[in-house]
Parts: structure tokens; sequence; C-alpha cells
């Protein structure tokens, strides 16, 4: 009698690996996406609105105050920011912080960008409201 071994047939382990790997792939993708996410949602609810609704026919006590229209512009050669509020022009952050001090704050202030503002000259308009005391700040892109 002649015995001969039988051959297990064996599974490649790189085949049973690859839907494993691919599976944990996409699950640690998902969970660095949900908590980029979670981090800059908490971040963007802390933001104030200057928006309201009247919620009553003129029964209520309101102070009648427009918000106060801050305006960024260019400077013709292109020097640096301007901001103007009504007739008023400024050339710096500090020098319009110390104006918005002592402008009313219940009304909030409205930030108005002119064309070819940079996103870094309409947060110097931002951080000077927020130095000044507003809480109610709004922006309106050009």
């Amino acid at each position: 009698m002649a015995f001969r071994r039988r051959k297990r047939r064996r599974l490649d382990p790189a085949s049973l690996r690859l839907p494993l790997i691919a599976l944990i792939d996409v699950v640690l993708f998902l969970l660095m996406y949900f908590m980029v996410a979670g981090t800059l949602g908490a971040e963007e609810r802390e933001l104030s609105t200057a928006l309201g609704v009247d919620r009553g026919s003129g029964g209520g006590a309101s102070s009648g105050l427009l918000p106060t229209m801050l305006r960024v512009d260019r400077a013709e050669r292109g020097e640096g920011p301007v901001f103007r509020l009504g007739e008023r022009v400024f050339k710096s952050q500090g020098a319009l912080t110390e104006l918005l001090k002592g402008l009313p704050k219940e009304s909030g202030v409205v930030i108005k960008s002119g064309a070819g503002v940079t996103v870094g000259e309409v947060a110097a308009a931002l951080q000077a409201c927020k130095d000044a005391g507003f809480a109610k700040i709004s922006f309106l892109a050009n």
C-alpha cells in the first residue's frame, strides 16, 4: 500500500486581510471626519447674530436704533484697509476701536466689505468691534 499525504488546501492569508484592512481604513476616516466636524461646529455655534423677530405689534419697548454700518474698503494705492463709519475714515484698527467704544452697543454693528478686500482686513474690523464691546456683529459681503 502506498500512502500519500494529502495536501491541504490553505487559503492565502493576504486574500483574507485585504477586506479587513479596507474596512479599518474607512472606519478611521469616518472617525477623523466626525472629530474635525465636531470641533468646528462648537465655534460656529457660539457666534451671535443681529437678526431679530418683531414679536408684537408696537406694544413692546424697543430702542429703535439702527445698527452701526462699518464699511471696509481698499486704499487707493493698495496701502491697506480703509474703515469708513459714516463720513469718518480710519486707516488703523486702533483708531477705529477707540471711536467704536463711544457708540451705543445695543443695536449692534454691520460690517460691509468693498471690492478687493481680503479676509484679514475684514477680520481686523471684526476684532475692532469685539474690542469695543459689541455683541451683535453681522457681515455683508460685496
